[in-house]
């Protein structure tokens, strides 16, 4: 879910003008320094928390409707590290955009996963629950290949507003917008992407490989390349409420080794049918095979 940030034309990025004295800690566990800090209580009033969390429904695998069995192997695990601490998920869809600012204001917990650089003000827990690879996808009778920027000189394509696809890609979106490059909002993003390329009003679209490979909808596109960096997704906790976060933040990261460590974790991973490579620093011995 940016040191060039292709969401500068979106409301998502505007300032956080209402940290005050908790923008300190939070910059802080935005660089990852949540380890440095003194250790919460485990929870502000010792009680057991309800964390609400939300995602589009969109990113299945990682995040799915929240009205089905499986509601994606990112909101699982998190849901599995943050229950092992005695805590209670409450899991709903959001679209990014809107579950960005729902989060910032405080009227929910978390959005997961989500990168670093699309939401820098927020705090996040050490490890991260996904990673994310972006490719782009042609129809299947276009003979047009990604090999670097160079390669987009005739290639017009279309990609999601608010994500950060990496420095040198979301450089390239910035400077060429509207003349190459379009990125829409709003619901169901991926299925339009496909259907903006199938019906013949793009080239080409850049998305997320995961979703595009576990999509129904993506017969007549194949794989024309993908971009070298890789993204960590994370549980992103609201900057509103620092002390709640911090919480939060430490009791999932508690969780997540005990879940590595029994095995839960490599079990949420099996039932989406998903490798030990989609959680970073998972490494396949941890679920007892080889990949």
């Amino acid at each position: 879910m940016m040191k060039a940030i292709v969401g500068v034309l979106s409301p998502l990025h505007r300032p956080y003008s209402r940290l005050k004295k908790a923008t300190v800690g939070v910059a802080a566990m935005a660089s990852g320094l949540l380890a440095s800090l003194p250790a919460w209580p485990e929870s502000p009033g010792g009680e057991p928390l309800e964390i609400s969390v939300a995602a589009p429904e969109y990113w299945c695998p990682y995040a799915c409707d929240s009205g089905q069995r499986r509601s994606g192997f990112a909101v699982d695990i998190a849901r599995a590290a943050l229950e092992s601490e005695g805590h209670r998920v409450l899991y709903r869809n959001l679209p990014y955009g809107r579950a960005i600012r729902e989060a910032e204001e405080g009227r929910i917990d978390a959005i997961v996963p989500a990168f670093r650089q699309e939401a820098p003000n927020f705090i996040f827990p050490p490890s991260a629950v996904s990673l994310t690879e972006y490719c782009f996808y042609v129809r299947e009778d276009d003979p047009r290949r990604y090999d670097g920027l160079d390669s987009l000189e005739d290639m017009r394509f279309v990609a999601t507003s608010g994500y950060t696809y990496g420095a040198t890609m979301d450089a390239y979106i910035a400077n060429h917008l509207k003349e190459k490059v379009t990125l829409i909002r709003g619901s169901d993003v991926s299925n339009r992407l496909r259907e903006l390329v199938k019906i013949g009003r793009y080239d080409a679209l850049l998305d997320d490989r995961l979703l595009f490979e576990s999509s129904q909808n993506s017969v007549g596109l194949v794989n024309a390349g993908c971009l070298d960096e890789r993204h960590p997704g994370y549980l992103a906790l609201s900057p509103e409420d620092a002390e709640r976060s911090n919480v939060i933040a430490r009791a999932f990261e508690r969780g997540l080794n005990r879940i590595r460590d029994n095995g839960k974790l490599c079990g949420i991973l099996d039932e989406y049918e998903q490798s030990s490579a989609v959680v970073p620093e998972l490494q396949a011995a941890h679920c007892g095979r080889q990949e």
